[in-house]
């Protein structure tokens, strides 16, 4: 028994994180590059002033995924890569009920925590292969997957949808 409770309390350190890791300090590196996205509020990592500023690379160090759907804005279903949107609130420690999102040309909009972890809401960054510009939407795009959940199709999911996204605040 005493065997057993001393691997289980290994096994239980090994799992911790690291000291000087992010998730145990709750910091992220500094953007080397541009900054694509800020996010404010009830997250718990930050990289300086109590929010987490990304440049691309770091959002898609995050780790990618792939959305296959077609969209209210363009023709057939194409392929989205970006950062699943359950796995980015995950990265920051998020503790929010909804997101107040704010695109470059100060569009706004309310998503739910809850359309990010019900269904796989991605954080698009590329269309294809071609990586988002400011011109086509870019360079993050919260798009649905519209394509698998045809209920998600309606005028609230579409408002929620938001492209040139530049900053999110977790309420």
């Amino acid at each position: 028994m005493l065997q057993r409770r001393v691997v289980l309390g290994s096994l239980a350190l090994a799992a911790l994180p690291r000291r000087g890791s992010a998730q145990l300090l709750g910091e992220l590196a500094p953007p080397a590059g541009d900054v694509v996205l800020t996010v404010k509020g009830l997250i718990a990592v930050t990289n300086g002033g109590g929010m987490a500023r990304f440049d691309r690379d770091q959002l898609l160090s995050l780790g990618t995924t792939e959305l296959r759907t077609g969209t209210p804005w363009t023709e057939g279903v194409e392929t989205f890569a970006g950062v699943s949107g359950k796995r980015f609130l995950e990265a920051l420690g998020a503790t929010g009920t909804v997101l107040r999102a704010t695109a470059l040309n100060d569009y706004k909009t309310e998503i739910p925590v809850s359309d990010l972890s019900d269904y796989p809401v991605l954080l698009a960054m590329s269309l294809d292969g071609v990586p988002l510009s400011v011109r086509e939407r870019g360079p993050i795009w919260v798009v649905y997957p519209w394509t698998d959940f045809a209920m998600l199709d309606d005028r609230v999911h579409r408002q929620r949808a938001i492209w040139q996204l530049s900053e999110i605040v977790v309420e």
